[in-house]
């Protein structure tokens, strides 16, 4: 996945919070300037409690919370960025929701990632299906969203789940309807249900929609036979 590098300024935030009408009490403007000194020094571990402090004497601090998420992501921490991102598009005028969603994806992206590696298929699904929510024409987030139900109805199978593998693979070749590994996995599936007739369905559905190219014209009856 090809994340955006964070940069260390974004000059539209700055006028956020006066577009918005928000009147921001000194305190949480001497968090936030300090927060702010921080993070352009590349210190975000440090600039995290500045805006997390700026945040909470001012609970629609827009500013705060889009810089407090934009440290998580430079550090890394793609979920725990994800509830700040959150609330700065909620708290964003119309004008300006498009700059902060592109964080939020990022944030969003990365943690369906983080928790792909950790087997968490259903917790990344979630957050891809948010993604596509916020953007909807991000191939990135239905690249791995494909790739994440498939994994999943792969997890349901080897636990004896195939009727629940059936509806994810269902969903994976809705949206990616020439993957050849998810008509594998739903062909799988309905056999490991007792389910032949559909299988053998799925296999013939395959042959029609799955396109031209060599690899694409493996013997599938030999895939499933395979597994």
């Amino acid at each position: 996945m090809h994340m955006r590098k964070q940069l260390f300024f974004v000059p539209f935030i700055l006028i956020l919070c006066s577009c918005a009408g928000l009147l921001i009490s000194r305190n949480a403007r001497n968090e936030f300037e300090q927060g702010l000194t921080l993070f352009n020094q590349g210190r975000y571990e440090q600039a995290v409690p500045r805006f997390q402090k700026a945040t909470e004497i001012e609970p629609k601090y827009t500013e705060a919370y889009i810089y407090l998420g934009r440290s998580y992501l430079n550090l890394g921490k793609w979920v725990e960025a994800i509830a700040p991102l959150r609330t700065a598009y909620r708290l964003s005028p119309e004008d300006t929701k498009k700059e902060v969603v592109n964080f939020l994806l990022d944030a969003l992206i990365g943690g369906a990632l983080s928790e792909f590696k950790k087997d968490n298929y259903a917790t990344s699904i979630s957050y891809l299906k948010e993604a596509l929510g916020a953007d909807p024409q991000s191939d990135t987030a239905k690249n791995e969203l494909v790739t994440s139900l498939i994994a999943l109805g792969g997890q349901l199978v080897s636990e004896g789940r195939p009727a629940e593998a059936v509806s994810s693979f269902t969903e994976a070749i809705e949206i990616a309807p020439k993957n050849l590994d998810a008509y594998l996995g739903l062909a799988i599936a309905f056999l490991k249900a007792g389910d032949y007739a559909s299988a053998m369905h799925v296999v013939n559905d395959a042959v029609k929609k799955i396109a031209t190219s060599d690899a694409e014209r493996v013997p599938f009856w030999d895939l499933i036979r395979g597994n």
